[in-house]
């Protein structure tokens, strides 16, 4: 019967000629416990490096100082991303409210022409509703008509061109058609910000928009080349854009539109002439 192979490891004294210790085993104890023993070791080197000061010496570990100004900075830059989301939103909320020319989405598309309902249940309005849309239409009137121009009385407004008049067909409209000589420059009416520059705007020519104090904005459209940048703080008075020409309108015409709190109002009644 052939013998199974077995590996010894002794430890002796030779000085003494002592055998001290003696352990008998096949091979596969032996990897068995040198297995083991390196993973013993390996335990014990990553328990050195997270309980002591050496993992400080490790390559690409940040020292506490350093960590604390790194997750500042992160912070930083999240908070900044979030601000610049919000007033982008805002901006392009309030361009849309402006841009009275846009085309509505659907949001409610169908495949076929819904049911027209019965006439018996299209009820009339109840006197409570007819006296609530009165009250309604009274307090937007008087929001239009008297809010406005007291506001306006704190704005300082400007001729909006050289020599510049209003259209007598358009004095009482939402949107004004102004008439100046022809190469004559377009000039804001009173201090503010531009919102929006649109080159081409898509009505034809350019437009701009300016955001003034006491809740005021205004629109200048069929005009000529932009003269100012958006977000940038421009005067009462100085120039916006080169010449009153733009798209297919005649040479010293554009139109002008301007807002009270989000409310259109009607140009003619605060526009001077130079």
């Amino acid at each position: 019967m052939k013998a199974k192979k077995r590996y010894r490891i002794t430890i002796e004294d030779e000085s003494r000629l002592r055998q001290i210790a003696s352990v008998s085993a096949p091979p596969y104890i032996l990897w068995i416990g040198s297995v083991v023993v390196v993973i013993v070791l390996i335990f014990l080197t990553a328990l050195l490096i997270i309980a002591t000061p050496v993992r400080t010496l490790m390559p690409g570990y940040l020292k506490k100082g350093e960590r604390t100004e790194a997750e500042k900075g992160l912070l930083r830059l999240d908070s900044l991303k979030d601000s610049y989301m919000l007033n982008n939103t805002y901006l392009n909320n309030i361009l849309m409210v402006l841009d009275t020319d846009r085309t509505p989405p659907d949001t409610a598309q169908t495949s076929g022409i819904p049911n027209e309902l019965p006439p018996d249940s299209l009820l009339p309005a109840s006197p409570r509703e007819i006296q609530f849309i009165t009250q309604l239409k009274d307090r937007e009137q008087y929001n239009v008509a008297i809010l406005a121009p007291l506001a306006a009385d704190q704005l300082k407004i400007y001729p909006v061109g050289a020599s510049a008049t209003i259209d007598e067909k358009t004095r009482n409209s939402l949107k004004a058609r102004i008439l100046t000589p022809k190469g004559s420059p377009v000039c804001a009416i009173a201090d503010g910000r531009v919102l929006s520059v649109q080159n081409p705007a898509p009505e034809g020519g350019s437009a701009i928009v300016i955001q003034h104090d006491s809740g005021f904005a205004s629109r200048y459209s069929h005009i000529g080349t932009p003269a100012v940048a958006q977000g940038t703080h421009v005067e009462g008075g100085s120039v916006i854009a080169h010449g009153g020409s733009g798209g297919y309108m005649s040479p010293g015409i554009f139109y002008m539109e301007m807002w009270y709190d989000g409310t259109p109002v009607e140009p003619g009644r605060y526009l001077i002439s130079d």
